[in-house]
């Protein structure tokens, strides 16, 4: 097992991501160069300037296309660790397979890339999911949605990786870390000028603060994590040794979406939803997720609370001027 210290450099995949960014904000603040994949330069022109501070500790290169053999090739030489966070997600889909294809694509080819170009590399860290979601896929077919295509494709992607692993492990000279967060909650460091470009899962706190959910919707429930812990989990990710072939589960904790509006009328927040307070009292939160490998090989013990995640993303949403709020 190893570890990747700063200032040694770091690539990350899709580097104008919603986590993406954060890890890339994460790996600069502890030291490290970060070299970050973006599919193009316009879409990405604010990481320049939020980490203008780092100057050429910090770097951008464009693949446009992450599933094309060696795609990576050129992105992968010269770093010793790689954190891939890059992976498809619209809404502009029918069938499963057009998320799932490229996820899966993608993360193979990045490993095939540090295969065979990347010398220098030692830790591969993968963002996946915790979601169950591929029996969902396989029940519903193209009628579970695009969220659930999204979240098994992570899975289907992360299972790729492991395979890719076993099949060479004679050929690598690096380990893999797989990072399996929660819901992630927080306020974006991109661009987002409309409520319809918030990311997807930060869509779900907006949604729930405004009214969009309500009834049966308030009482859905899950785990969550903060986007800057998920972020900082990949960072100490790269820098434990004992952190090399494990699968860490992210998670702060267990949520109604009722739970965000009771946090922000507990915090005194006046101009959003109240809700139905009270309904989830009856509802079991069913199966809670494992942190345990997060918190003993990781150290992550002092994470944001949901109090945290709805303060600064109320603040997020007021300083974007979103409708529904006021200042």
């Amino acid at each position: 097992m190893v570890a990747v210290a700063a200032p040694e450099k770091v690539l990350v995949t899709g580097a104008n991501g919603y986590l993406a960014a954060w890890v890339v904000k994460k790996y600069l603040e502890a030291g490290y160069a970060v070299r970050g994949t973006v599919r193009s330069v316009a879409k990405s022109a604010f990481l320049k300037d939020i980490f203008a501070e780092y100057g050429d500790r910090f770097e951008l290169v464009v693949v446009e296309d992450i599933t094309k053999e060696d795609a990576f090739e050129e992105a992968v030489k010269g770093v010793s660790a790689i954190a891939h966070t890059a992976s498809p997600f619209h809404y502009n889909v029918t069938e499963p397979e057009e998320l799932i294809v490229p996820a899966v694509k993608g993360t193979t080819s990045i490993l095939d890339s540090a295969l065979k170009h990347g010398s220098a590399v030692k830790r591969v860290i993968i963002t996946s999911s915790n979601d169950p979601a591929i029996e969902e896929v396989r029940v519903k077919g193209k009628g579970a949605g695009p969220p659930v295509f999204y979240l098994a494709s992570k899975t289907l992607a992360e299972r790729a990786a492991w395979d890719f692993v076993s099949t060479h492990q004679s050929e690598i000279s690096w380990d893999l870390c797989v990072i399996n967060p929660a819901w992630i909650f927080g306020p974006s460091l991109g661009p987002a000028p409309n409520v319809d470009d918030i990311n997807a899962s930060q869509r779900q706190v907006y949604d729930t603060l405004f009214g969009a959910k309500t009834g049966p919707q308030l009482v859905e429930h899950g785990s969550w994590v903060g986007v800057a812990d998920c972020a900082e989990a990949h960072v100490r990710a790269t820098y434990t040794p004992a952190a090399g072939g494990e699968r860490i589960i992210t998670r702060k904790g267990s949520f109604y979406f009722q739970d965000i509006l009771d946090a922000a009328a507990e915090l005194g927040i006046t101009d959003v939803s109240r809700g139905e307070p009270g309904c989830q009292n009856d509802v079991p939160l069913g199966f809670v997720l494992d942190t345990t490998k997060a918190e003993r090989l990781l150290g992550m013990t002092q994470m944001a609370t949901l109090k945290d995640i709805v303060t600064a993303s109320v603040k997020d949403f007021r300083a974007r001027g979103y409708p529904g709020l006021t200042a």
